[in-house]
């Protein structure tokens, strides 16, 4: 959900910073870096209780469900069962031996068609409905460069061994590429967001072709789409400049790993200051295509409390694609925590990473969701990144902790590819500062090192 934040940060201290970073980035000597890569030390909220609050209504999409179909299910019968309940598909997503299918049925029987369906475990492994979703983020001011977060998590040190090349997947509004920052590394991607790439399915190409629709007509798909290098709304390429932007260029600031690549794809759009919103199927969509694009990291900032795409029970056809990419594909996922400021008690899944927020002084924001969700932390308030216009923007929110942490999981992989998901998760929580031993209901295992982190790569 957006919430209004507005951060100020004074003039001196941002001279201060400005000078201190410019020198760090400079700077390849470990022993030469400022005061401000002092270590952080996170600290425990004194009035943010673990405290379940009653849960928001999440808003869908009326009269249609998604029916993961099982696969020893015979096509025919599938079509028989969705008949019985007057049920009709509309849209498919097939990602390996996964088949998700978008249905519309009969108005005002939602839930009664959902109830049956739900139990015909021979036809179907899982039913949910088609829930929309605003960005984690609330963007204020431009201005120049005072990116504290680099320094407390030692980047510089970091980059001495380092600065990225791996490939990570921004599920968001699209990439802007016209900017300085990002110009070179934003592959084309796709947009899983318009009508025509999830009813031809040409992003599944990869994976084979859909029921009733030929591979030329999902070549067609696929070729007249133009992909996912522009961004009106501004969220997805603040998320990209976060983890990839360039480094010594003198533009805006610079990505956790600025010698990384984005690969985009639109799951939600929106004008400027508008609401992006993500609906699963989009995001189904997109991860579809993610398994054919080569990235192995993921970042998805989007949700809410409770009723968000972490939840499984609601989201039980979605979370297929979640523990495929995982499990199978050795994929990592990276969610943002929220803006809610709750306490949010959903089950923490092995297969997703929830990032909460700190500010600069190692406290969680007073926006950031926490409890049973949290993997990690990482700052997400008064971070500076490059807006669609190429400037400099600085924005806030869980939105930005998210991808800051699949930036340092893009150093670890960038320096041996080879590392199955578990282990960079494993030196990811290796490298973690934290304000009490092992993991909490605040920020999970901690902020990870990014410097700490490479020293653990094998």
């Amino acid at each position: 959900m957006i919430s209004g934040l507005v951060s100020k940060v004074s003039k001196e201290k941002k001279k201060i910073f400005a000078m201190a970073m410019s020198l760090a980035i400079g700077v390849s000597s470990a022993a030469q870096l400022p005061a401000l890569s002092a270590e952080l030390k996170l600290k425990n909220p004194t009035n943010r209780p673990f405290v379940r609050r009653a849960i928001p209504r999440a808003d869908f999409q009326p009269d249609v469900l998604l029916v993961v179909t099982d696969a020893k299910a015979d096509k025919d019968e599938i079509k028989e069962a969705l008949e019985d309940v007057h049920a009709t598909a509309t849209q498919s997503v097939r990602a390996g031996s996964l088949e998700m299918i978008l249905i519309k049925t009969e108005k005002g029987k939602l839930v009664e068609t959902e109830t049956k369906l739900t139990k015909d475990k021979k036809h179907f492994s899982a039913v949910g409905r088609n829930y929309r979703f605003a960005a984690n983020s609330v963007p204020n001011d431009k201005d120049f460069n005072v990116s504290w977060h680099l320094a407390a998590m030692h980047c510089p040190k970091a980059w001495d061994k380092g600065t990225g090349g791996a490939k990570v997947a921004v599920l968001d509004t699209g990439c802007e590429v016209s900017g300085k920052d990002l110009q070179g590394k934003v592959e084309k991607g796709f947009d899983a967001n318009t009508a025509a790439a999830q009813i031809l399915g040409g992003l599944l190409l990869g994976t084979g072709s859909l029921p009733g629709i030929t591979d030329l007509a999902g070549a067609a798909a696929a070729a007249a789409s133009n992909g996912a290098q522009h961004d009106q709304h501004g969220h997805g390429t603040w998320v990209a400049s976060c983890i990839a932007a360039t480094m010594n260029n003198n533009k805006t600031s610079v990505g956790i790993a600025p010698s990384s690549t984005i690969y985009p794809i639109r799951i939600a759009d929106a004008a400027a200051g508008g609401k992006a919103i993500a609906t699963d199927f989009s995001v189904a969509c997109a991860m579809a295509k993610v398994f054919t694009s080569g990235a192995r990291i993921v970042n998805l900032s989007y949700g809410a409390p409770y009723v968000g795409f972490h939840e499984p029970t609601i989201h039980a056809p979605l979370h297929k694609m979640f523990s495929e990419f995982y499990y199978v594909r050795q994929g990592l996922l990276f969610l943002s925590a929220g803006n809610d400021a709750v306490f949010d008690a959903t089950v923490n899944l092995p297969y997703i990473n929830m990032v909460s927020a700190i500010n600069r002084t190692g406290a969680l924001t007073d926006f950031s969701n926490y409890g049973t969700i949290v993997d990690f932390t990482a700052p997400g308030e008064e971070i500076f990144c490059m807006g669609i216009d190429g400037e400099q923007a600085e924005v806030k929110g869980t939105s930005f902790s998210s991808p800051i942490v699949a930036g340092v999981a893009a150093l670890i992989l960038s320096k041996n590819p080879a590392l199955p998901n578990f282990a960079v998760e494993k030196i990811l929580r290796a490298s973690c500062v934290n304000s009490t031993p092992g993991w909490n209901g605040y920020y999970g295992w901690g902020m990870p090192d990014a410097a700490k982190a490479l020293e653990l790569t094998p």
